[in-house]
């Protein structure tokens, strides 16, 4: 396991493809550019880190609001840190279970769905470093004969959602059909390729769980191991994250909240919600295959951005951004880059499937926030950024109303029923 940390100081990432733009890296009271004795200064002057009970409340408010708009339950971690200490805030609302109405557990488990595919670039990055394959190796040198068409794309496309390859889970049978159903990662594959390219490789970016299934394949190729057991080796047993895995199996450990889904609507009344929470997850092979706590995914994003996942060279080429049209906002190798009301630039990942909704979003190294909501009415993002700003930004009330679904950094949702993003 690497145990290099980021020198002290800014981070400056240079832009793939279209432009370039330089990022500094946030400190965790938002500001760049201290050196590493100002740092080590900070160690003897900096009193710990002290979540307020006003702040406390603020987050449990917009947690119960989570609930409220469309969630039967949800669960939520701060977790503020510096030199001197740190403080952490943990979260529940609503039920775990609908006909029980047992109250959520803080350790429930959930599958994280698309936040899944940063522990799969982790492991990827990690065979980079090892020379296993380049981040400019393409899909025809990785996985000869495995794509159609854009075999030029490169793993690095594949990582930042620029390769042009058809997302497969648009065309899926519907979860609510076939929960039982077993995929292999070809059969994913050969719905793409069914469907066609939706551009050139490189030249715009697109959001598509077909890349991450091909990033999981890659590594199973190259090491011989099926990537769930790289994702294990390398991550999860190194960095003590006791709950959680990557299970190829219907079942989910316990605790647990369950997730629903709305079924066809009742006689004259509202669609009724159906129990979700035991299906196959080889749909999503390699794109949100992993379950996990909010504590476990914390900790794996403080490790991940302190250093002691990949070097310092290769962190950075993770945190490289791929210009997109909206300022602030982009997509790096497995995670993404968002710019909060405040003016905050964060980094995180989302994730949708059917029955859960999860965010993990980080201010630099030594703040981060992850809510996993069971939700059963399409979407309800507000609520949810409404706790990431208050989290991140606690002492900033926005001065306008939050922005509709389609301005957030999520994933591209579909219906209840169908594969969604992951």
């Amino acid at each position: 396991m690497r145990k290099k940390r980021w020198a002290a100081g800014t981070g400056v990432l240079v832009v793939a493809a279209t432009a370039v733009v330089v990022q500094t890296w946030p400190s965790p009271d938002g500001s760049t550019g201290d050196s590493g004795a100002s740092r080590a200064q900070a160690s003897n002057d900096t009193a710990p880190p002290r979540i307020s009970t006003d702040e406390r409340s603020e987050l449990q408010r917009a947690l119960d609001e989570v609930v409220e708009e469309g969630s039967s339950g949800a669960v939520a971690e701060l977790v503020e840190s510096n030199e001197a200490g740190r403080d952490r805030w943990n979260g529940v609302a609503g039920v775990s279970d609908r006909e029980t109405n047992a109250p959520v557990d803080p350790g429930a488990h959930f599958r994280v769905a698309s936040l899944s595919k940063t522990f799969v670039a982790a492991v990827a990055l990690q065979l980079v470093e090892e020379g296993e394959f380049a981040l400019d190796d393409t899909v025809g040198e990785l996985l000869p004969g495995v794509l159609d068409e854009n075999e030029d794309a490169t793993l690095r496309m594949l990582l930042s959602h620029t390769s042009g390859i058809f997302s497969y889970n648009s065309e899926m049978p519907e979860v609510l059909d076939s929960p039982h159903r077993s995929f292999a990662p070809e059969e994913l594959v050969e719905i793409a390729n069914e469907e066609g390219p939706d551009f050139a490789p490189g030249s715009e970016v697109a959001y598509s769980n077909t890349n991450f299934v091909l990033v999981a394949m890659a590594i199973e190729r190259a090491t011989g191991n099926r990537y769930t057991d790289e994702v294990a080796d390398r991550v999860i047993t190194p960095l003590g994250l006791d709950e959680t895995s990557v299970p190829m199996s219907e079942e989910i450990p316990r605790p647990v909240m369950r997730a629903y889904v709305a079924d066809e609507p009742e006689r004259g009344g509202s669609p009724a919600p159906r129990d979700i929470t035991e299906f196959d997850p080889t749909r999503w092979y390699g794109t949100a295959q992993v379950v996990s706590t909010v504590t476990d995914v914390n900790r794996f994003w403080e490790a991940l951005l302190n250093g002691e996942v990949l070097g310092d060279a290769t962190l950075e080429e993770m945190l490289t951004v791929v210009d997109t049209a909206s300022s602030g906002e982009g997509y790096a190798l497995g995670v993404r880059r968002h710019t909060l009301s405040c003016d905050l630039d964060v980094w995180l990942h989302t994730g949708n499937i059917p029955g859960y909704r999860t965010w993990s979003v980080h201010a630099g190294r030594d703040r981060h926030l992850t809510m996993f909501q069971a939700r059963y009415v399409d979407d309800p993002d507000p609520p949810a950024w409404d706790l990431v700003e208050t989290g991140l930004c606690p002492s900033e009330a926005p001065e306008e109303p939050a922005p509709t679904p389609t301005d957030r950094p999520g994933e591209p949702v579909e219906g209840a029923g169908r594969g969604h993003d992951g």
